[in-house]
């Protein structure tokens, strides 16, 4: 058995990987956190509570995290994923009861109190992840990787340097990388390797679950920004990372040093990947490549079980 927490900002691709997430069946899932980043974090609360409830996993505890990144402002932008994050997709409201517990405090307390190491997944900002261990950094030796969306060894995405995850919060992202963790980035270089198909498409409008319906409508949104942005075809950026941390390996990586940069108003947020270095110098596994036929497959199976 294999557990984990995800912490995520649900956004679309944010729960594709939710549902991909939750139908692993070697997979506990300990909690779930939302950040600030593709949506406020009430709005990403929300929606993770009600992906949750939707697949019958109201179960698993969702936690309220960091409102506003540690320093840089934050401001809300709803061209890719709507207003509600999740393209208009009306989803019904959890019944669970709300968690009192900020999300930093209760990672700490589930990574210590798990009964073996945890995957530990980021799929939006790091601003929960570095206060959880700003707060408490004996949680490195519970964690088996922290596997993360963000960055990439290429150009950006919301800046030429940038891509979006790290430029929401790119202090709290250099927590991460100088924390010693055992970290893998899933960046933009390798997420852009992994979209759908019209076949995939095809597929996902002929299941029947509820899932794969919220799915259908999410995508109609997604895939329609793409185009009309002419981005290409609709990316699974979240869904690669969640996979790579599950079933490692999905991904090919190679260890490097990464450096992400703060201070320059013209190249905040990039990561800065050096790859000629010492192995004994490397503090992040970066993505290199990826099987893209197992990400898609993997999600559709994942999407027609529910």
């Amino acid at each position: 058995m294999r557990y984990a927490i995800l912490d995520c900002d649900p956004g679309i691709d944010d729960a594709l990987a939710i549902f991909t997430l939750l139908a692993e069946p070697d997979v506990e899932v300990l909690g779930m956190c939302a950040t600030v980043g593709n949506v406020p974090v009430e709005t990403g609360y929300r929606n993770l509570r009600n992906l949750a409830a939707l697949v019958g996993r109201e179960d698993i505890p969702v936690f309220l995290g960091a409102a506003l990144p540690l320093v840089h402002p934050y401001r809300f932008d709803s061209l890719v994923h709507g207003e509600d994050g999740l393209g208009g997709a009306s989803l019904p409201e959890s019944a669970a009861p709300h968690t009192r517990e900020h999300a930093a405090l209760a990672t700490c307390r589930l990574l210590h109190d798990a009964p073996g190491k945890v995957s530990w997944i980021a799929t939006g900002p790091l601003t929960n992840v570095a206060l959880a261990l700003r707060l408490d950094p004996s949680i490195h030796e519970k964690v088996d990787r922290l596997v993360v969306m963000g960055g990439s060894t290429l150009r950006g995405n919301v800046t030429p340097a940038a891509e979006f995850n790290v430029w929401v919060d790119a202090e709290a992202w250099r927590v991460v990388a100088e924390s010693g963790i055992p970290l893998t980035m899933v960046g933009l270089n390798v997420t852009h390797q992994v979209a759908l198909t019209q076949e995939d498409y095809a597929a996902l409008r002929a299941m029947p679950g509820k899932a794969a319906k919220v799915s259908d409508r999410m995508l109609d949104y997604y895939e329609g920004v793409y185009r009309r942005e002419g981005w290409g075809e609709a990316k699974l950026h979240d869904v690669v990372a969640v996979l790579e941390a599950v079933h490692p390996g999905i991904c090919s990586t190679v260890p490097c040093h990464v450096l992400v940069e703060t201070s320059s108003p013209l190249t905040y947020g990039q990561t800065v990947v050096n790859d000629r270095i010492q192995a004994e110098d490397a503090n992040c596994d970066v993505a290199m490549g990826v099987d893209a036929a197992a990400v898609r497959k993997r999600m559709l199976s994942a999407i027609a079980s529910f």
